[in-house]
């Protein structure tokens, strides 16, 4: 039986793709996420926000949010608009509050606003030092983190693999079964040397680090 997980579906791009939900798993809407989780037919158990960009996106979307919280209110958190909280750590913080360390983050890239996409990458570090793993998915996309520890993936990969130090300096790295090897070598967080690898499709690609920390971006 796979790892339940908490689905977080926030409020940036969003390409529509199929998101597998299990009975076990719980999905929480981040404000104007609740409006791509309406395009997926997915009725969230949470919908989290300030609902500052959900104002934006139209009144139709507050309309069904309003409808919720007068017919469902213990479906909706709603968040002060000051606060240290973004919505989508908030809604972290929930996951993690009722058991959940496997996080799957979607609509957490792009956006108006370049601030929420380095809040969220900043939010799969808080959900590693939480003792959870995240990652967040986009149409071909995903990326993870990687700290003090070996990632494997499987054969049959196409498509690139970059991994960016978010240390200073991140120690003990090896990159192998990718088009650019790499043996206990460092990388640092002022020089993109781990751009644009790519994977070989017969090859399990691994990536370990020794000490530190690192993003992974794969583009299938």
């Amino acid at each position: 039986m796979s790892e339940p997980k908490c689905i977080i579906i926030s409020a940036g791009s969003f390409t529509p793709l199929e998101i597998s939900i299990n009975e076990e798993d719980f999905v929480i809407a981040c404000d104007a996420g609740f409006m791509y989780a309406q395009q997926m037919g997915i009725l969230p158990d949470l919908i989290v926000g300030d609902f500052d960009s959900a104002s934006e996106a139209g009144p139709t979307l507050m309309r069904s949010i309003q409808e919720i919280a007068e017919n469902d209110p213990d479906r909706i958190v709603k968040l002060d608009v000051r606060k240290d909280d973004t919505d989508t750590i908030k809604a972290v913080k929930i996951g993690l509050s009722k058991g959940y360390r496997k996080f799957y983050f979607y609509g957490a890239l792009g956006g108006k606003r370049f601030d929420h996409t380095m809040a969220n990458i900043q939010t799969l570090l808080f959900v590693k030092h939480n003792g959870g793993k995240g990652y967040i998915f986009d149409s071909g996309k995903m990326l993870m983190i990687a700290e003090n520890e070996t990632i494997n993936f499987n054969r049959g990969n196409t498509g690139y693999l970059s991994v960016f130090s978010l240390s200073e300096v991140s120690r003990g790295v090896t990159l192998k079964g990718l088009m650019y090897t790499l043996e206990d070598g460092e990388l640092r967080s002022d020089f993109p040397l781990g751009v644009s690898n790519e994977f070989i499709i017969d090859e399990e690609a691994v990536v370990t680090v020794k000490d530190g920390t690192l993003l992974i971006s794969c583009e299938f």
